[in-house]
């Protein structure tokens, strides 16, 4: 088949050429992982290279002869362009890959996430490597041929690709088997294979997340024996960390100084080996508070089941939700929530958006109106990146000089970890202000508690990779691993009968978000067949309660 270069081109031509483009241009990612993971030193190497090329550009020909006809093929082009052109610069720019979490993350993010990715890179690469092609596809004259006649030209050029493919994978089948097998990362660069699988499947898991009553879970859930003294009026407060990662933490023995003020705060205790349920918001927090553990938890459980506030709202504990991030991931649709992303509190409100202080306005008069014993959730924005910059008013940018750009390639490593460590620095002050909080109102006669974990962690430029999101299996631990801290006041100790001591020499066990449901269940003895005593934290470390007296008369 030859092209009459004296008339318009026909379709299979101009679909040649369109896959051509995905091929190279459009799939630059993936040739600079292939060519990381291959011996560039061995011609045999090389040859690999080449002929994974010439199987992905028939591949690519082949989808794209089967699904394009006169009606079709040019508004795919004006979508898929773009879309693949911005997908292309992510993965270039950061690392990434794109499974069906990552394409989650997309569709469920806010617009100050999504306004921090639309650099002037991302909206080059949009404009010169989508948009423009596309204007220039749909301006092309195309002679297409009647149905029957378009059908049979497609035959041959569809046999033929498959047997392109077929013959180069053939004579690098070893290559192929053992390189997929072993770098399983690199068919996540493949695009548009990547995202449009990904989407096919954020689909599927939509269609099983449709709204229906959520199953009871804990029914039986009850106070135990400890809160048939008097009433306390406790206050348990959980802080949901973003993007903190252990490495980071000076707690945690890192060599810069993270956490100068919770370092200081007697009784503080750090636990320096904790695991997540997931590289990204959507998968850790459903699993964390499912109580079904990272091996059993999906990022749709929330809807479908209650959890871990379901339970301690039946055990008549007053509930409350604050949030300073984008969403709660259906864990919180339940109970009372303040959503505070974005409120305009001028002490607050830096770089366009609310810095995470807010979730502690006024929380002290929020505590006071809630009946009976309170457990409060506070979300952070925390170190979500990559605009680093944004998550910490200045007076707290320590490390310099910054990242103060989304692209990353404009700046250095050290700039990106500085901007990062100084969003660290930030969540140490509003932990160490949050404990301020709690001793007043342990003083006050209330007992009072927090425990802070983060959903995940970061990758910060290690092997070329950023932000977080990688498919759990092949994520690297900094993805993983996060800071994990918890505070108890004197009367909080006391009334729940916890050795604070013991906890303390158990803390660098190892542990992970599956822990987190149990252990505030046992915290709070909260009794239920669902609990399981072997992951509370706090269950080897028990005591005999102190009886604590009703509000306004002596403490013991």
């Amino acid at each position: 088949m030859v092209p009459n270069f004296t008339r318009p081109p026909t379709l299979e031509w101009v679909v040649l050429a369109v896959s051509a483009y995905f091929a190279t241009i459009l799939n630059l990612p993936f040739w600079r992982a292939l060519l990381q993971a291959i011996d560039t030193s061995r011609l045999s190497d090389w040859l690999f290279a080449a002929t994974t090329g010439v199987a992905l550009f028939a591949l690519i020909n082949l989808a794209l002869t089967l699904i394009c006809t006169r009606h079709t093929f040019k508004p795919l082009v004006m979508v898929f362009l773009p879309v693949t052109a911005a997908i292309s610069y992510f993965m270039w720019e950061y690392g990434a890959v794109i499974d069906v979490n990552m394409v989650q993350n997309v569709f469920e993010t806010d617009r100050r996430e999504a306004g921090d990715l639309m650099s002037s890179g991302m909206i080059g690469a949009i404009v010169l490597g989508g948009l423009i092609p596309a204007y220039a596809v749909w301006r092309v004259p195309i002679l297409y041929r009647p149905f029957w006649r378009e059908v049979r030209a497609k035959v041959p050029v569809c046999l033929f690709s498959a047997a392109t493919a077929g013959a180069a994978i053939m004579a690098f089948s070893m290559d192929f088997t053992s390189l997929y097998r072993e770098q399983k990362e690199l068919r996540l660069t493949v695009t548009p294979l990547n995202f449009v699988t990904a989407t096919i499947d954020y689909g599927k898991r939509k269609l099983r997340m449709r709204p229906s009553a959520p199953k009871t879970f804990a029914a039986d859930a009850k106070r135990g024996p400890t809160w048939t003294s008097p009433s306390r009026r406790s206050v348990t407060i959980l802080v949901l960390g973003e993007t903190a990662r252990a490495a980071n933490f000076s707690l945690n023995g890192y060599e810069r100084e993270t956490n100068p003020r919770l370092s200081k705060v007697q009784g503080l205790i750090n636990f320096p080996n904790v695991m997540s349920c997931g590289t990204d918001t959507a998968q850790s927090i459903p699993c964390m508070f499912s109580g079904l553990g990272r091996a059993r938890a999906t990022s749709d459980i929330s809807l479908r089941r209650e959890g871990l506030l379901d339970v301690v709202q039946r055990a008549g504990f007053s509930v409350l939700w604050r949030e300073n991030q984008s969403g709660c991931k259906a864990v919180c649709a339940r109970v009372p929530t303040e959503v505070l992303t974005g409120r305009k509190v001028p002490s607050f409100f830096n770089n366009n958006e609310s810095s995470d202080g807010v979730l502690l306005h006024k929380l002290e008069d929020k505590i006071a109106t809630m009946p009976g014993d309170a457990v409060i959730v506070l979300h952070m924005m925390g170190s979500h990146g990559p605009a680093y910059h944004k998550r910490y008013p200045r007076r707290f940018e320590r490390f310099t000089p910054v990242c103060r750009s989304s692209q990353f390639s404009h700046c250095s490593v050290d700039e990106i970890v500085n901007a990062y460590d100084n969003s660290l620095l930030y969540t140490d002050h509003v932990l160490a202000e949050l404990v301020e909080l709690l001793k007043a109102i342990d003083a006050a006669g209330r007992p009072a508690s927090m425990i802070y974990v983060s959903d995940h962690g970061e990758s910060l430029g290690e092997k070329g990779v950023y932000l977080h999101g990688m498919p759990y299996a092949l994520a690297p631990d900094v993805q993983k691993h996060v800071p994990m801290l918890m505070w108890l006041s004197p009367l909080y100790q006391s009334s729940f009968g916890v050795d604070t001591g013991c906890v303390a020499l158990n803390a660098s066990a190892g542990l992970s978000h599956d822990n987190l449901f149990h252990s505030v269940l046992g915290l709070l003895e909260i009794q239920t067949k669902n609990y399981l005593p072997q992951l509370d934290i706090f269950a080897p470390c028990r005591r005999p309660a102190v009886p604590v007296p009703t509000l306004g008369t002596a403490a013991p």
